[in-house]
């Protein structure tokens, strides 16, 4: 079975060009939406056993104080889960953005608030999936999307007794999300089901034919630039 220790790197590139391409077209929604520019981009993505991910949000930046996130499941032909989190303090900052109020309105998230982050949170997941979707050939269906907040370890930990023991690796996208000069951080982590972990990393590692699947993912990159392009 493909292990991720086995990527090179123009297989890690095509995972992060499908969640630039992703973030671009959520960017774009979000910036119709509320008739402001935005920008979100991902600069990073890591790989991490879900055993080391309370450690790997604890020493994020930002992220150690309490957060929000939007919980997601998807189903269909690619399952697994989702999760978008942003630190408590970025969300109520946009969430006035979003809601055309001044920085430092909201005190508490209260419900038009969170029902701000949540839709944030479902175009991003939705347009990252759609990448995704079309990088495997495949269809990514998604469930409601469910809003929480508390600190990073207990929310991994309700996460992880939704999941079951079965899911072994999480994608962390570092995600930034600006608007003129406000720049917050935040995160979506992908938990593919086993199965579909397979299907991603047999797409990307190509044990039969390493070199052409390379060259597809290589042709894949360069479609996804000239689509940001346009």
């Amino acid at each position: 079975m493909p292990k991720f220790e086995q990527l090179n790197e123009i297989q890690l590139d095509a995972l992060q060009e499908t969640g630039n391409i992703g973030c671009s077209h959520a960017a774009t929604a979000i910036s119709q939406m509320i008739n402001r520019q935005i920008t979100i981009t991902v600069p990073s993505i890591q790989i991490k056993p879900v055993g080391e991910l309370q450690q790997t949000l604890a020493g994020s930046q930002n992220i150690g104080e309490k957060v929000v996130a939007v919980y997601i499941e998807l189903t269909r032909e690619f399952q697994g889960s989702i999760i978008y989190v942003v630190p408590y303090t970025s969300a109520l900052i946009m969430a006035d953005l979003l809601m055309s109020q001044a920085p430092g309105t909201l005190k508490e998230l209260d419900e038009m608030g969170q029902s701000a982050i949540q839709e944030v949170g479902n175009i991003i997941v939705s347009a990252y999936t759609n990448a995704l979707g079309r990088f495997l050939n495949t269809t990514i269906m998604l469930s409601p999307p469910t809003f929480t907040h508390d600190l990073p370890g207990l929310m991994l930990e309700n996460v992880m007794k939704t999941l079951g023991g079965k899911t072994t690796h999480a994608l962390i996208f570092d995600t930034q999300f600006q608007e003129e000069s406000k720049l917050f951080i935040s995160y979506f982590l992908l938990f593919p089901s086993p199965a579909s972990l397979d299907v991603l990393l047999q797409k990307l590692v190509g044990c039969i034919q390493p070199t052409s699947v390379d060259s597809e993912i290589d042709r894949y990159l360069n479609s996804l630039k000239t689509n940001v392009r346009k």
